[in-house]
């Protein structure tokens, strides 16, 4: 057995790996990082034929090859390339070290998080009306507050190049009048 052992392909992406493991939890190295490695913490739903899935959103804690967290709820980029990911053993240090339960509620945060900025549909909320078919109310947002409308659940709107909130949603609508975003 060799250092560089793990270089060497399987022939499967991490959504692959997925499935071989009976999900997530177990540890993988990039060919191109140097000192790092990362445990899958979580997939989304595996939702069309191997070997992409439907190219679910995936999350990873990320770790010094020696130990010690790097980057928590980290984003997996291209987890669906198998020439880049390695699956590799876990770490010496792995049992003595305080790695984030699977069942951790923040996980299934980032993920729903991860998902709504990659335009995916979370599992547990299926849309059943698009944003066209809400009634709407335009807020008037500064472009230096934006952040602060999207913190309260506003969203932008590039035909109308301008944020607005669902009509019904009493709570956001008067979070935006507390902002001073509603004209009313």
């Amino acid at each position: 057995m060799h250092e560089d052992d793990w270089r060497v392909s399987d022939g499967q992406n991490v959504f692959e790996m997925l499935v071989a493991n009976g999900g997530p939890g177990f540890w993988i190295r990039r060919i191109t990082w140097g000192g790092t490695i990362a445990r899958i913490i979580r997939a989304g739903a595996l939702t069309k034929p191997a070997p992409y899935f439907g190219n679910p959103s995936v999350l990873m804690d990320v770790y010094g090859v020696e130990g010690g967290l790097k980057e928590s709820l980290a984003m997996m980029p291209v987890p669906g390339t198998y020439k880049t990911w390695r699956r590799i053993e876990a770490p010496p240090w792995a049992d003595q070290a305080k790695l984030r339960p699977l069942d951790d509620p923040a996980i299934d945060a980032a993920l729903a998080a991860l998902n709504r900025r990659r335009g995916k549909a979370g599992d547990k909320t299926p849309r059943t009306e698009s944003p066209e078919d809400v009634a709407r109310i335009t807020l008037s947002v500064p472009f230096a507050r934006k952040d602060q409308a999207k913190g309260i659940g506003a969203r932008w709107s590039p035909t109308d190049k301008s944020w607005w909130l669902p009509a019904d949603d009493s709570s956001a609508l008067s979070k935006a009048r507390a902002l001073g975003f509603l004209d009313v």
